[in-house]
């Protein structure tokens, strides 16, 4: 279990032992920093309070290295709690870069700058999407860019939030961090954290090792935070 009162210290709050909001506003907001954001203070907010309800819930609080480990990928993937929605406004040259298979030096010109052009070409078709325009209602949102529509109606059944009819609400900061819980627990990630196989956790939440350095690096000074 974390114990919050080396937490508080180093976030600056009053230092009681108890992980209230005051001292999961500070974290998230010194979190948001160690991302390179300027934190918003609204979403900050949300954040907390979703945090104090869910984060104990799923186990995250059992563990220093589980919370800095989620607190690092998701203010990894948001750019510091700033993004919870796909950035899709690509240029022609990053179109061919990101994805060759789908884009030529010919074709690129006609969809860039067109983010709902792109996310139809490049989604559409495939992760359950199989009605035009679900390329676009169906892209990355939330704090782990949960992205198809197969995956929108996975976590819908998972949670019961409404995912399937409105799945725009995956970018709601405080039902992002449900998703994500929910997502870490559905597929093994804690497991992966106990294990201290942090690359493995990263594949299974991004597919790969993008970004795992500064997941990593994030994940040292969130330790630190919590030490």
């Amino acid at each position: 279990m974390i114990d919050w009162k080396p937490v508080q210290r180093n976030v600056g709050v009053t230092v009681d032992g108890i992980g209230g909001p005051n001292t999961m506003r500070a974290l998230l907001r010194r979190v948001s920093a160690l991302a390179g954001a300027t934190p918003d203070q609204s979403v900050i907010n949300s954040l907390a309070t979703s945090s104090l309800v869910h984060l104990p819930a799923y186990g995250v609080t059992d563990s220093r290295e589980r919370m800095a480990w989620l607190f690092a990928e998701t203010a990894n993937e948001t750019g510091g709690y700033q993004r919870f929605e796909e950035n899709l406004n690509y240029s022609a040259e990053a179109l061919v870069r990101t994805w060759p298979s789908r884009f030529t030096a010919a074709s690129a010109p006609a969809y860039a700058r067109k983010p709902e052009l792109i996310a139809n070409k490049v989604y559409g078709g495939r992760m359950g999407n199989d009605q035009p325009g679900d390329g676009w209602a169906y892209r990355g949102r939330g704090m782990l860019q949960l992205t198809g529509k197969a995956n929108y109606l996975l976590f819908d059944k998972r949670l019961g939030i409404g995912l399937d009819t409105h799945p725009e609400i995956a970018a709601v900061p405080a039902l992002s961090l449900l998703i994500a819980c929910e997502f870490y627990r559905a597929n093994g990630v804690v497991a992966k954290i106990d294990a201290g196989d942090l690359a493995g956790a990263r594949r299974i939440t991004n597919g790969g090792s993008i970004g795992l350095d500064h997941v990593k690096a994030l994940f040292t000074k969130i330790m630190g935070l919590l030490s």
